[in-house]
Protein backbone atom coordinates (compact mmCIF):
# COMPACT_ATOMS: atom_id res chain seq x y z
CA UNK A 1 0.00 0.00 0.00
CA UNK A 2 1.37 3.42 -0.87
CA UNK A 3 2.13 5.67 2.06
CA UNK A 4 -0.25 8.38 0.87
CA UNK A 5 -3.15 5.93 1.31
CA UNK A 6 -2.23 4.95 4.87
CA UNK A 7 -5.15 5.56 7.21
CA UNK A 8 -5.14 6.68 10.82
CA UNK A 9 -6.17 3.14 11.78
CA UNK A 10 -3.02 1.76 10.15
CA UNK A 11 -0.99 4.39 11.98
CA UNK A 12 -2.03 2.94 15.32
CA UNK A 13 -1.56 -0.61 14.03
CA UNK A 14 2.10 0.27 13.47
CA UNK A 15 2.33 1.30 17.12
CA UNK A 16 1.47 -2.26 18.11
CA UNK A 17 3.41 -4.04 15.38
CA UNK A 18 6.61 -2.08 15.96
CA UNK A 19 6.81 -3.42 19.50
CA UNK A 20 7.51 -6.85 18.05
CA UNK A 21 10.73 -5.64 16.40
CA UNK A 22 14.09 -5.12 18.13
CA UNK A 23 14.03 -1.67 19.66
CA UNK A 24 16.41 1.24 19.35
CA UNK A 25 18.11 2.58 22.45
CA UNK A 26 19.71 5.95 21.76
CA UNK A 27 19.11 8.21 24.74
CA UNK A 28 22.35 7.27 26.44
CA UNK A 29 24.30 6.79 23.21
CA UNK A 30 23.76 10.23 21.68
CA UNK A 31 22.84 12.49 24.59
CA UNK A 32 23.20 12.74 28.33
CA UNK A 33 19.92 12.92 30.20
CA UNK A 34 20.74 16.44 31.43
CA UNK A 35 20.62 17.65 27.83
CA UNK A 36 17.19 16.21 27.09
CA UNK A 37 13.93 17.86 28.16
CA UNK A 38 11.25 16.16 30.23
CA UNK A 39 7.69 17.07 31.18
CA UNK A 40 6.26 20.19 29.59
CA UNK A 41 9.48 20.92 27.71
CA UNK A 42 9.39 17.42 26.25
CA UNK A 43 5.92 17.83 24.76
CA UNK A 44 6.92 21.21 23.32
CA UNK A 45 9.93 19.52 21.73
CA UNK A 46 7.72 16.68 20.50
CA UNK A 47 5.41 19.21 18.87
CA UNK A 48 8.36 20.77 17.06
CA UNK A 49 9.44 17.29 15.92
CA UNK A 50 5.99 16.61 14.51
CA UNK A 51 5.61 19.98 12.81
CA UNK A 52 9.09 19.79 11.31
CA UNK A 53 8.55 16.29 9.93
CA UNK A 54 5.19 17.26 8.47
CA UNK A 55 6.70 20.25 6.66
CA UNK A 56 9.67 18.26 5.35
CA UNK A 57 7.40 15.38 4.36
CA UNK A 58 5.28 17.68 2.22
CA UNK A 59 8.45 19.00 0.61
CA UNK A 60 9.65 15.46 -0.12
CA UNK A 61 6.32 14.59 -1.75
CA UNK A 62 6.86 17.47 -4.18
CA UNK A 63 10.62 17.44 -4.80
CA UNK A 64 11.93 13.90 -4.31
CA UNK A 65 13.10 11.99 -7.37
CA UNK A 66 13.06 8.54 -5.78
CA UNK A 67 9.47 7.23 -5.47
CA UNK A 68 10.37 5.56 -2.18
CA UNK A 69 11.32 8.95 -0.74
CA UNK A 70 8.10 10.50 -2.02
CA UNK A 71 6.15 7.76 -0.28
CA UNK A 72 8.25 8.14 2.86
CA UNK A 73 7.49 11.87 2.87
CA UNK A 74 3.78 11.10 2.63
CA UNK A 75 4.14 8.67 5.52
CA UNK A 76 5.77 11.38 7.62
CA UNK A 77 2.88 13.74 6.95
CA UNK A 78 0.25 11.11 7.83
CA UNK A 79 1.82 9.68 10.95
CA UNK A 80 3.32 12.81 12.46
CA UNK A 81 -0.03 14.56 11.91
CA UNK A 82 -1.67 11.78 13.94
CA UNK A 83 0.96 12.10 16.67
CA UNK A 84 0.50 15.87 16.72
CA UNK A 85 -3.27 15.56 16.98
CA UNK A 86 -2.89 13.33 20.03
CA UNK A 87 -0.33 15.71 21.53
CA UNK A 88 -2.58 18.71 20.91
CA UNK A 89 -5.42 17.06 22.83
CA UNK A 90 -3.05 16.20 25.68
CA UNK A 91 -1.74 19.77 25.86
CA UNK A 92 -5.20 21.37 25.74
CA UNK A 93 -6.35 19.18 28.63
CA UNK A 94 -3.51 20.66 30.68
CA UNK A 95 -3.80 24.25 29.47
CA UNK A 96 -0.47 24.15 27.64
CA UNK A 97 0.05 26.12 24.43
CA UNK A 98 2.06 24.18 21.88
CA UNK A 99 4.04 25.70 19.00
CA UNK A 100 2.03 26.02 15.81
CA UNK A 101 4.94 26.04 13.38
CA UNK A 102 8.35 24.39 13.08
CA UNK A 103 11.31 25.81 14.99
CA UNK A 104 13.64 28.37 13.39
CA UNK A 105 16.23 25.62 12.88
CA UNK A 106 13.66 23.43 11.13
CA UNK A 107 12.52 26.31 8.92
CA UNK A 108 16.13 26.96 7.92
CA UNK A 109 16.57 23.28 7.01
CA UNK A 110 13.35 23.33 5.01
CA UNK A 111 14.53 26.42 3.12
CA UNK A 112 17.88 24.76 2.42
CA UNK A 113 16.26 21.60 1.09
CA UNK A 114 13.77 23.59 -0.98
CA UNK A 115 16.68 24.98 -3.01
CA UNK A 116 17.88 21.47 -3.96
CA UNK A 117 16.57 19.13 -6.60
CA UNK A 118 17.10 15.65 -7.98
CA UNK A 119 19.52 13.30 -6.25
CA UNK A 120 21.00 16.12 -4.16
CA UNK A 121 17.60 16.64 -2.56
CA UNK A 122 17.04 12.92 -2.04
CA UNK A 123 20.43 12.43 -0.40
CA UNK A 124 20.15 15.36 1.98
CA UNK A 125 16.54 14.60 2.89
CA UNK A 126 17.23 10.99 3.85
CA UNK A 127 20.38 12.06 5.72
CA UNK A 128 18.32 14.43 7.86
CA UNK A 129 15.60 11.83 8.35
CA UNK A 130 18.18 9.52 9.89
CA UNK A 131 19.81 12.13 12.14
CA UNK A 132 16.51 13.77 13.07
CA UNK A 133 14.82 10.54 14.05
CA UNK A 134 17.84 9.46 16.08
CA UNK A 135 17.51 12.66 18.11
CA UNK A 136 13.74 12.22 18.44
CA UNK A 137 14.12 8.64 19.65
CA UNK A 138 16.59 9.79 22.30
CA UNK A 139 14.13 12.44 23.53
CA UNK A 140 11.18 10.03 23.64
CA UNK A 141 13.21 7.36 25.43
CA UNK A 142 14.43 9.90 27.95
CA UNK A 143 10.87 10.98 28.76
CA UNK A 144 9.81 7.35 29.24
CA UNK A 145 12.75 6.64 31.52
CA UNK A 146 13.08 9.93 33.40
CA UNK A 147 9.82 11.88 33.03
CA UNK A 148 7.52 12.36 36.01
CA UNK A 149 4.14 13.02 34.41
CA UNK A 150 2.33 9.71 33.61
CA UNK A 151 0.41 11.22 30.68
CA UNK A 152 3.54 12.55 29.01
CA UNK A 153 5.32 9.24 29.60
CA UNK A 154 2.40 7.39 28.02
CA UNK A 155 2.48 9.66 24.97
CA UNK A 156 6.20 9.03 24.61
CA UNK A 157 5.70 5.27 24.99
CA UNK A 158 3.02 5.29 22.28
CA UNK A 159 4.98 7.50 19.92
CA UNK A 160 8.36 5.82 20.28
CA UNK A 161 7.56 2.68 18.21
CA UNK A 162 6.24 4.88 15.39
CA UNK A 163 9.46 6.89 15.26
CA UNK A 164 11.51 3.70 15.51
CA UNK A 165 9.60 2.37 12.51
CA UNK A 166 10.39 5.56 10.60
CA UNK A 167 14.13 5.21 11.10
CA UNK A 168 14.01 1.58 10.01
CA UNK A 169 12.29 2.61 6.77
CA UNK A 170 14.77 5.48 6.28
CA UNK A 171 17.66 3.06 6.86
CA UNK A 172 16.25 0.71 4.25
CA UNK A 173 15.91 3.54 1.73
CA UNK A 174 19.43 4.78 2.51
CA UNK A 175 20.78 1.27 1.98
CA UNK A 176 19.14 1.00 -1.43
CA UNK A 177 20.64 4.37 -2.31
CA UNK A 178 24.08 3.03 -1.40
CA UNK A 179 24.38 5.26 1.67
CA UNK A 180 25.45 3.94 5.03
CA UNK A 181 22.60 4.04 7.49
CA UNK A 182 23.56 1.71 10.30
CA UNK A 183 22.90 3.38 13.64
CA UNK A 184 22.63 0.55 16.13
CA UNK A 185 19.09 -0.52 15.34
CA UNK A 186 19.46 -3.89 17.00
CA UNK A 187 20.44 -2.79 20.47
CA UNK A 188 17.95 -3.74 23.20
CA UNK A 189 16.03 -0.84 24.68
CA UNK A 190 15.08 -0.35 28.32
CA UNK A 191 12.64 2.34 27.18
CA UNK A 192 10.13 -0.19 25.86
CA UNK A 193 9.94 -1.79 29.30
CA UNK A 194 9.75 1.60 30.96
CA UNK A 195 7.01 2.54 28.50
CA UNK A 196 4.99 -0.52 29.47
CA UNK A 197 5.23 0.57 33.11
CA UNK A 198 4.24 4.12 32.20
CA UNK A 199 1.04 2.90 30.57
CA UNK A 200 -0.05 0.98 33.71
Amino acid sequence: MKARNISLRFTFAILVAALAFPAISLAGQYHSNTQLPTGKQFIIKAAHVNLGEIALGKLAEKKATDPAIKDFGALMVTQHSALEQTLDTLAKDRGISLPTKPSAKQVALNDKLAKLSGQRFDNMYIQHMLSGHRAAIAAFENEIENGKNPSYKTYAAQGLPVIQDHIRIAENIAGKMGRSGQYGLYQPSSAIHAGARAGN
